[in-house]
């Protein structure tokens, strides 16, 4: 981990950590001007700059914003400062900085062009660098494409020597040859990181291949859908803090039981599925979740509102009362991470949300060891 992205991290004291969520909020609201943006920012403390490099998967294509919208509400969301850079900018409502350095339709060396001139304007301290996709799909010399991209992370490395390089393996093809050219082309990638660690480049490897299935991309069969890019987002993010995060889907029966609700089924969503219509009193979403140990552990809720005003759940662990958590009101299948902190016993332990002033949709819940 960066020293600086250690140091943020490091910075997030225990004052949102033992509050109930709703003064987790209330203190959220206060630090920002912009009501919509309930995030903690971080007094006094040069905001991390991270650059999202590589393609179109970067960029967000077919789904606004990619991965770059959940992984900024993570890092937010855990009281971060920081500042997404780069010469593009897209993305949707929720994500409060939406610059980035995706280009769709780049292969390596087309990244390998521009990339010093954009490091030397923008001063990135973490450079998140997925690109390959379209040298595979474009079959563009593939046997010298591992060479292409070790030679870009020299170039970027060069540039900035005291920068975090996190190189991420491409994602998977719904085509099954082309995915076996991604899988090789990916096979030389820890070897390509593994040798510049030995040099002493602050160079990391990113497993996404392994973050996602074909089942998590959209209909093109190249880009992630919506819930592929929030998992490529969580797989980001355990890479930068060094904290494992389990997924656990709300419209999954073996562990998520759901009253006066429905399950629903929308490509929008993380495992192509939802809790919804948790409307009347009553209602709510509750999780059993089984754990190897006890302790404290971060719960990091996707849920969207499409209401007009903010909506408020009351969260219960094991059942004890816990506070509110509040979502803000991008729209339905619009979502956003809100994070509290519980302890969790060893063993099995239910996790319950229940409807409070008005209704919420929820797509999945991270939990995280607190670090």
């Amino acid at each position: 981990m960066s020293g600086r992205l250690q140091a943020a991290l490091a910075a997030v004291t225990s004052a949102c950590l033992l509050v109930t969520a709703t003064a987790c909020v209330e203190a959220r609201s206060r630090a920002t001007t912009d009501p919509r943006r309930a995030v903690t920012i971080a007094p006094s403390r040069p905001p991390l700059r991270v650059m999202p490099l590589g393609d179109s998967i970067t960029d967000g294509l077919l789904t606004l914003g990619g991965y770059r919208s959940d992984l900024w509400q993570y890092m937010t969301a855990d009281g971060m400062s920081v500042d997404f850079v780069g010469s593009r900018s897209n993305g949707p409502a929720q994500l409060g900085d939406r610059a980035e350095e995706g280009h769709p339709g780049w292969r390596i060396h087309q990244l390998a062009v521009h990339v010093r001139a954009w490091l030397r304007t923008y001063r990135p301290d973490v450079v998140l660098l997925h690109i390959g996709t379209n040298d595979v799909i474009q079959r563009s010399a593939l046997p010298q494409a591992p060479a292409r991209l070790a030679a870009l992370v020299d170039l970027i490395t060069g540039t900035l020597p005291n920068a975090q390089v996190y190189v991420a393996t491409i994602v998977p093809l719904a085509d099954p040859v082309g995915d076996g050219l991604a899988r090789r082309y990916n096979a030389a990638i820890p070897g390509i990181v593994a040798a510049r660690v030995a040099h002493g480049r602050h160079v990391h490897l990113v497993d996404m291949h392994a973050a996602l299935t074909k089942t998590d991309l959209s209909a093109d069969g190249v880009h992630p859908s919506d819930g592929g890019y929030s998992k490529m987002a969580a797989r980001w993010y355990t890479a930068l803090t060094g904290t494992p995060m389990t997924r656990w889907e709300a419209e999954t029966p073996a562990y998520a039981t759901i009253g006066n609700g429905e399950r629903l089924t929308t490509p929008r969503a993380s495992g192509n599925g939802k809790a919804g219509y948790l409307a009347a009193p009553g209602s709510y979403l509750e999780f059993a979740l089984p754990l190897p140990s006890g302790g404290r552990y971060r719960i990091y809720v996707r849920a969207a509102d499409g209401m007009s005003t903010p909506c408020d759940q009351s969260l219960s662990v094991n059942g004890r009362p816990q506070g509110r958590l509040v979502y803000l009101p991008y729209g339905w299948d619009q979502w956003t991470i809100t994070a509290v902190d519980v302890s969790l016993n060893a063993g099995r332990n239910t996790v319950r949300f229940s409807r409070d002033t008005c209704s919420a949709e929820i797509d999945a819940i991270d939990l995280a060891p607190v670090r």
